[in-house]
């Protein structure tokens, strides 16, 4: 019996052990999606990112406040802004992030590759035929700001969608507040399944209107943006040089 307490005793401290935040930490097994072209109080899970790391698909990337973070994927780039955090993930068209709070400025360079900016259940996916610019912001659980500088983004949440157009910010209300019990990419078949979902109230009385009621618009425009002021540091010399890395 002796013998058999201390066989069980070392299986069990043997076992590995899996951290609480195991989804934050780098993700060195998977596909590489990028390579970090600036970084400056950034994060990959929590250890510090350094300009030059490579970024892998299903990474989770942040930034402090005052912080900034630039990733090139391909002729692509995103960057998260301070106090922003995001997973990244590879898809077949591009890449896909997934903005858990804060900011993401993404460019595209008109090709064949596409950057996708999920945020809340709000999907940014801009328009391939043109180069463009544009910033997505959380806001709050159900409200998501989407500036468009250059280009067009088809923006979709619920049944409805909307075209950003080049020099427009709107705000848009989220269908569901979002809590992740794990993260997978937004293009899995079964995404769904893997967070739960609470219907987002009406919205407030804003300037004295009354609130948006069930068959209105997700989609108000905003003024006093300056769509100018979308772009990032990095973004332009990423647009302009899409075969560097």
């Amino acid at each position: 019996m002796k013998i058999a307490h201390v066989m069980l005793f070392v299986g069990l401290v043997t076992l590995p052990f899996v951290s609480s935040n195991a989804q934050t930490q780098p993700n060195t097994t998977a596909a590489p999606l990028g390579l970090v072209a600036r970084a400056q109080k950034a994060h990959i899970g929590e250890p510090a990112l350094t300009e030059g790391a490579t970024i892998y698909s299903g990474d989770y990337v942040s930034t402090e406040d005052g912080g900034s973070l630039l990733i090139r994927i391909g002729a692509l780039s995103l960057e998260l802004q301070s106090a922003s955090a995001a997973h990244v993930y590879r898809t077949p068209y591009g890449a896909v992030a997934e903005l858990n709070h804060g900011t993401a400025v993404y460019t595209t360079a008109g090709g064949q590759e596409n950057l996708v900016i999920v945020a809340s259940d709000v999907r940014v996916t801009p328009v391939l035929s043109v180069a463009d610019i544009g910033r997505v912001t959380i806001n709050d659980r159900c409200n998501v700001t989407v500036v468009s500088q250059r280009g067009e983004a088809d923006v979709r949440v619920a049944s409805e969608s909307h075209y950003v157009e080049e020099g427009k910010a709107y705000r848009v209300r989220a269908e569901n507040e979002i809590s992740y019990h794990q993260w997978v990419s937004p293009d899995v078949e079964n995404y769904h399944e893997y967070h739960n979902h609470k219907p987002c109230a009406p919205v407030e009385m804003v300037k004295g209107h009354a609130p948006v009621s069930a068959g209105q618009s997700r989609f108000m425009l905003v003024t006093g943006i300056v769509a100018g002021g979308v772009t990032a540091w990095g973004v332009t010399e990423a647009l302009e040089s899409p075969s560097r890395p």
